[in-house]
Order: C-alpha cells, then structure tokens, then sequence
C-alpha cells in the first residue's frame, strides 16, 4: 500500500475519532427540559444529509410544519442547530435577549479565505465592540447624509453609460456600486470595468458564493480537516478557500496603500480610512493612548468593502429582474416620480432630496428584498450559555439561524405572501425583518446600502423602461426570481432589455457630464 493511501486511511480515522469526541463532548450532558422539535438523527452523524445544500431554509420551513412548531432543531456532526422560522422567535431571542445570542461561530472556512479581521466574522469581544463602534460612529442615519452627493454622482454616471450602452446594465451596475464603496471605504474611485478594484470584487464575491452557507461547510463543523494536506483533497471548499486568500488579501492591501498615498500627498478625499486615520494622528500628537491600532483600521476598512459592495450589486440586480417581470409595477412608480420631476418649473433630474418623497420606490425596495432574500439564512449567531425559550433547551454554543424565507412568507403576518405587492405596506403590513441581519449582529451599513439603491432606481427610472426579451417566437421570457447558494447571494441569471422612455431626462443627464 503506497504512501498516500496509508495517508489518507489516517485521516478517515483521525477525522472519525474527531466526530466522537465532538459527539460526546456535546451530547454527554442531560438537561431537563427537551431540545427543540426536529427529525430524529442517526448516531454520530445526527441530521447530516437530511438538509438540502441548495435550498436549506425550505427544509426547515417543511420541518417547522411537520412539527407545528417556528423552532426547529438540527444535529449536524455533534453541533447544535437551531433554525428560527418566524420575526418573533427571531426578536424576542436576538434583540431581546442579544447579550445571549452575540457570538458568531468559528467560521473556519471564511478565516482561511482571508476574512479574519471582517466585522461580520468577527467573535463577540472587544475587538467586535471596537470596530462596531467604528462602524455606528460613521454609517450611522444621521450621518451618511455626507454620502448622498457621491452616491447621486455615481448613479448619474452608471445612468448615462447606459444610454450609450444599454446592455450592458450588468456591468454598469457592478461598476457603480464597486466604485461607490472603494471611495466610502477608501477614497479611491473606479474608473472602469477593467480596474482591479472590478476584478477585487468578482473575486470577493466567487469566493464568499463558493463557500457556501456560513458556518456549515465541512471545515467548520470539524475544523481539524483543515490541517488535512490538499493532495489529500479533504474538501473542495476548504481547496478553494486556500486559493482565494490572495485575493481576499489584495482588498485589504492594495487600496490601503494607494490612499496612504494619497494622504501623504495631502490629495486624500474624507473616506472611512482617513477619518480613522485623522483621529489615530490626532491621538499620537496630542500624546493620548490610541483605543485602535493601525490594524484594526485596516480590518474595518476592508470590511466596508467586503460586506457593502456585493450586496448593494446584488439588491440592485433583484429590482431590476422583479421591474422586468412586474411591467404595471414599474410604470406606477414612474407615474409618481414624474410627478416631482415635471410638476415644478421645469423638468430635472432626481436629487437625494427626493426620497422622502417617494415612499413607493422604498417600498418597492423592501417588497424585492422580502420576495427574494439573498441570503436566506443569514450569517449565524452563536448562544454564549444555556437557555430556556418557551419551555425549549438551547445549549450554549447552539448555532442559531434566522430563515428570513420563512418570515418572509409568513401568512400571518403578510397577507398573500407569495404575490409580489408593495402596495402591501400602504395596508400596514410591515417591512421586512432579518434581510440585514438582527440584534446586535446587524448590518451597522444598512442605511448606507439602501440609500445607493434608492439613488441609482431614482434615475435610472426617470430615463429608462426595462422590458422583457422575447424569444425567436416572439414570446415573453419573464424573469424567474432565484437567488444563488452561498454567502453572497445574487440573484440567478436573467435577461432585461433596457429603452429610453424620457429623451429630455437623457438629454438632461447628457448634458451634465
């Protein structure tokens, strides 16, 4: 027998023992009050192979009307799972009882990949608390006002490339919103698809989507594989997640250095970086003790970058497939911004000024968002210690999910929840819970995400229509709403076609440049 096979047989019982010890270690205890309802699993490997890879959170919404319950529970591999299938389970045990729910998972895989030093990824401590702070300190809604000329500035700029090209709205799109969040992040802009910060991005974003739902892959549930070598091929993730790293590396790196540069040569634009990086100077002069280190500017830095820029493309690419496949829709809220663009003087551009008045663009936002979660499951929090909830046992170390597709379609709380409606929340019906995250996990970023959304359909609406393509028999192809699997959903191919329905809006938007 040669030498890789006896490797390998090495590994299979050196990972099996780790399975044991792990089973044991979390199952030897007796608690008097029962886990959370869920399907019987098999020894060792507990409920491992019962979920769907693609699709889990249909799983457990099947599970939680098997056994009439919004919690269900998984074992998988010895790690405790526990999926929340309603807002309220969702508020009451992460926002109202957070300090107990605000830890994160190793997230092994994620960590080899390069993303270490993320806020999203972070493990709760001062460290997390740090760079919250610094996060709520600059994106918070009553400071990201600073944001909207650059945002506005941007949105025109993807618009107008659209009226010389209009199809290529992919692209334009991922331009915008990458260069949006370098120049928040970094002060750095981007001035075409071909910039590496582009090509950055796409990596981020393979790299996040091939890793899969957070905190479940292999590695993370037995983090030993990792010490695995690659020829024994342990795992295509983990193999995926070592060749990433370069480029994961290269977001933190490359734009620090040039606008480090730039700050030298005092031409350095206000951006996240250099208002922290003003505030350490500041702290060295005054000779006062430092509360962030150069390399925690740097994490944070990179975070806005990793955790702002795919999702804003993302939410952008979801509008634009249900403003395809909802034509009615589309033409209502056109209908109602031309009413502020025409009705006074004469006719302009949308400013960041609008927004409040058009209510309906939001609420069109919050209806895309609520029938087509990006990720359906969210990033998972981790309970510190031994709960109780409604008579249920949740262990410390439990991995808590939040299944925003369950609460999304929640007939109790959304009256035909299936149907694409934004007209809903004129009725009351409430907004969305969970697509940013809940307690004190929340996206600290949301407002800032949601106002480049907002800019960008404001005027892009006020010049184009979006239609369908037809096939070579004149049929409709109607966009079918689909999300891809892993942490940086997006939503599956699609096609659009794109017609100036306001010349004057373009000639306008022309002429400004």
């Amino acid at each position: 027998m040669d030498t890789q096979h006896h490797g390998l047989i090495g590994a299979v019982i050196f990972v099996a023992l780790a399975v044991f010890i792990l089973w044991k270690s979390r199952f030897g205890r007796r608690n008097p009050y029962p886990l959370p309802p869920g399907p019987p699993g098999i020894f060792l490997i507990g409920n491992l192979g019962q979920v769907s890879a693609d699709h889990p959170e249909l799983d457990y919404i099947r599970w939680g009307r098997e056994y009439k319950s919004d919690i269900v529970y998984a074992n998988m591999l010895g790690q405790h799972v526990v999926v929340l299938n309603s807002a309220v389970a969702a508020t009451e045990l992460l926002d109202q009882r957070g300090a107990n729910y605000c830890d994160r998972p190793d997230f092994t895989l994620f960590k080899i990949m390069g993303w270490g030093r993320t806020l999203t990824f972070l493990k709760w401590g001062d460290k997390f608390k740090l760079h919250r702070k610094m996060f709520q300190s600059t994106f918070s809604r009553s400071n990201i006002g600073i944001f909207c000329p650059m945002q506005l500035q941007e949105s025109r700029k993807a618009v107008r490339s659209l009226i010389k090209d209009p199809g290529s709205w992919r692209d334009s799109t991922l331009l915008m919103t990458t260069s949006i969040i370098f120049r928040i992040a970094f002060g750095q802009e981007v001035p075409s698809e071909s910039s590496p910060y582009c090509e950055m991005t796409k990596a981020a974003s393979q790299a996040t989507t091939a890793g899969g739902i957070a905190g479940t892959s292999l590695v993370d549930i037995l983090p030993l594989i990792r010490f695995v070598p690659s020829w024994l091929n342990p795992s295509s993730a983990l193999r995926h997640a070592r060749m990433s790293r370069k480029a994961i590396q290269a977001i933190h790196d490359q734009p620090w250095d040039a606008n480090m540069r730039a700050i030298g040569a005092d031409t350095a634009p206000s951006s996240f970086m250099k208002i922290h990086w003003d505030h350490f100077v500041e702290n060295v002069k005054a000779g006062r003790p430092q509360e962030v280190s150069l390399a925690d500017i740097k994490g944070a830095t990179g975070a806005v970058v990793i955790a702002g820029g795919n999702t804003t493309w993302a939410t952008i690419l979801s509008c634009i497939l249900f403003l395809t496949r909802h034509r009615d829709i589309q033409r209502t809220i056109q209908a109602k911004l031309d009413v502020e663009l025409y009705s006074e003087g004469p006719e302009r551009l949308p400013e960041s000024g609008d927004r409040c008045k058009l209510k309906c663009l939001d609420d069109f936002i919050m209806e895309t968002m609520r029938c087509l979660p990006l990720n359906p499951l969210n990033i998972p929090h981790k309970s510190l210690r031994d709960d109780v909830y409604r008579g249920m046992f949740i262990p410390a170390g439990t991995m808590v999910l939040t299944n925003t597709t369950a609460m999304a379609t929640d007939a109790g709380t959304y009256k035909n929840p299936h149907v694409f409606d934004p007209s809903r929340y004129d009725r009351g019906e409430p907004y969305p819970l969970g697509n940013f995250g809940f307690g004190r996990r929340k996206c600290p970023g949301n407002w800032l995400a949601l106002g480049s959304v907002h800019s960008f359909l404001a005027t892009f609406l006020a010049v184009f229509e979006l239609k369908q393509a037809t096939d070579d028999n004149g049929n409709p192809k109607v966009p079918e709403p689909g999300v891809s699997v892993g942490l940086g959903g997006h939503p599956l191919p699609f096609e659009s076609v794109l017609k100036v329905r306001s010349q004057e809006m373009a000639d306008l938007l022309m002429e400004e440049a």
